[in-house]
């Protein structure tokens, strides 16, 4: 009987130590990217090669143009593998979602503040229990005192459509100049912010010049808690990636060392999320 009770005890010492078994998970790499040519607001090579180089699993495009060919045409250029959806109704300056995964319903909602676009979202088909929502905007450029209602009711539509406990991100060109501005609060009253991502230097801003936080992938909540370092080229970014080709020596094919000098206007944004595809065990502590 005693030697009985010390295996048992034996076992039950091991389970402390040991815990439980790990979670299965996959890993999702989300970028945003205004990367259009800044005269012909169309994707132009560069931005095509930094994408390409980056290979994110989900991209928020924004100013979704091709001058060589339709947005089909541009999507399969990037990722010939990738699902893809795209603003309709002839937004002159479109918003989209580009997604390793499949896209299960997708849409767009009028934005009132803006004339030339609206908002896109997809929901998206990846492993595990829960769908992922995207949602690319492009917020007013110069009307500082409209991006704040313009965030209040796009966070009102998102709210309204997507379940609490699903994972939504929000991607896209803010047009804020800092990350006090009052439009980025309305957001953050449900969207996570933190971590802020970085490139090699520790800057965080995206605009061409390097001096403001125009461009985000918000999670929500739930899938915040999921964020894990972004890793390219074997180097880590434990808040995320803001990629500048110029800091890369060589930078990871099939980019170039001046693309994201060459009249682009911004710099692409990416963060990593490691989700659970298997449901918790409901007795566990």
């Amino acid at each position: 009987m005693r030697r009985r009770l010390h295996f048992l005890f034996c076992l039950l010492s091991a389970a402390a130590c040991f815990g439980a078994p790990a979670r299965k998970t996959v890993s999702v790499t989300i970028a945003t990217a205004n990367l259009s040519d800044n005269t012909s607001q169309a994707y132009e090579e560069a931005g095509i090669r930094i994408l390409q180089a980056l290979q994110p699993d989900i991209v928020g495009i924004q100013e979704f143009n091709y001058k060589a060919g339709t947005s089909q045409d541009l999507a399969r250029k990037i990722f010939p593998t990738y699902h893809f959806a795209r603003e309709k109704g002839g937004a002159r300056l479109p918003n989209g979602i580009l997604s390793r995964y499949p896209i299960l319903a997708h849409g767009q909602w009028e934005d009132p503040y803006v004339g030339n676009r609206g908002f896109a979202w997809a929901t998206l088909g990846i492993p595990g229990a829960k769908p992922l929502h995207v949602v690319s905007v492009h917020l007013v450029q110069n009307r500082a005192e409209r991006r704040i209602p313009e965030a209040r009711h796009l966070l009102h539509l998102i709210r309204k459509q997507f379940p609490e406990d699903d994972y939504v991100v929000l991607c896209g060109d803010f047009n804020i100049p800092t990350r006090e501005a009052k439009a980025l609060a309305a957001l953050t009253e449900w969207f996570v912010d933190a971590p802020h991502p970085a490139d090699q230097e520790g800057n965080k801003n995206t605009n061409a010049n390097r001096t403001r936080p125009y461009d985000f992938v918000l999670p929500n909540p739930a899938l915040a808690r999921h964020h894990v370092p972004t890793v390219l080229g074997g180097t880590e970014f434990p808040d995320g990636l803001v990629f500048d080709s110029r800091l890369w020596y060589p930078p990871p094919p099939p980019a170039e060392w001046e693309d994201t000098s060459r009249d682009m206007q911004h710099l692409p944004v990416m963060k990593t999320f490691q989700i659970p595809i298997d449901a918790p065990n409901p007795s566990a502590p």
